[in-house]
């Protein structure tokens, strides 16, 4: 005698997806992060953002900077411009022919 599985519901679906949660939330997030850098001009101002602030914590002294606000500051920064500098850059092929 088979016993049948009841038909899965909206909670039974949120139960799973909150167990692959982790996983799932990097996936999202790297997905969003590609989306964001592909489009050129959202990609150019996102990183001028994370640039700016950076750039102005690096020239100014303040007495309240540790190392937290210095380590924030170089993420900020790499990633801004490493949005800016793919933005700029576009896509490239992965692969090219050599010519024969």
């Amino acid at each position: 005698m088979a016993v049948e599985r009841p038909d899965p519901t909206r909670a039974d679906r949120r139960l799973r997806t909150r167990r692959r949660g982790p996983r799932v939330a990097v996936r999202r997030a790297r997905g969003a992060l590609l989306r964001l850098a592909f489009d050129r001009r959202v990609g150019v101002a996102a990183g001028l953002a994370l640039v700016t602030p950076a750039a102005w914590l690096r020239l100014a002294d303040y007495r309240w900077e540790s190392w937290l606000s210095d380590g924030l500051g170089l993420l900020c920064g790499a990633t801004g411009a490493a949005l800016v500098a793919f933005a700029l850059g576009g896509r490239r092929p992965d692969w090219i022919e050599p010519d024969e």
